[in-house]
């Protein structure tokens, strides 16, 4: 039983001390690391015209050498209940936690996809009916 405490203190001292810090994310503007902020807005304009073209939020943090120079919220958070519209939508914030539900089909396709192209197997000029028939143009 003695054992089984000293083993056990020792084991979480020695994993503790070997812990690394995560680094600490401190705000700074654009400028300081770099950006340009004409770009930025740029950014900013694109995106805010993706939402009034019917997109429904987009959120982004933009972090350089553990600073983030941009983190804003677009659109809203939720639009419609099933199918309906809202009367009032709930806007987006930066704290706007979106579903993302069936991702890892599209990740897991273009890393086996990547993947095939760097081996040679398959090129991104050919078209898709060359490896699936069934996607050949029809006349």
């Amino acid at each position: 039983m003695k054992l089984n405490i000293i083993v056990t203190a020792l084991l979480a001292f020695s994993v503790s001390a070997f812990a690394i810090d995560y680094p600490v994310l401190t705000s700074t503007s654009p400028e300081k690391v770099g950006f340009d902020i004409k770009k930025l807005n740029k950014l900013d304009s694109w995106i805010q015209n993706k939402i009034d073209a019917g997109y429904s939020g987009i959120n982004i943090l933009v972090i350089k050498d553990n600073h983030i120079v941009l983190q804003k919220a677009w659109g809203y958070a939720k639009k419609y209940e099933g199918s309906t519209p809202l009367a009032d939508p709930i806007k987006a914030t930066t704290n706007t936690m979106y579903d993302l539900a069936s991702n890892t089909k599209m990740y897991a396709t273009n890393f086996a996809l990547q993947k095939l192209v760097y081996e040679g197997k398959i090129s991104v000029n050919d078209l898709v009916s060359k490896y699936i028939p069934g996607f050949s143009d029809l006349p």
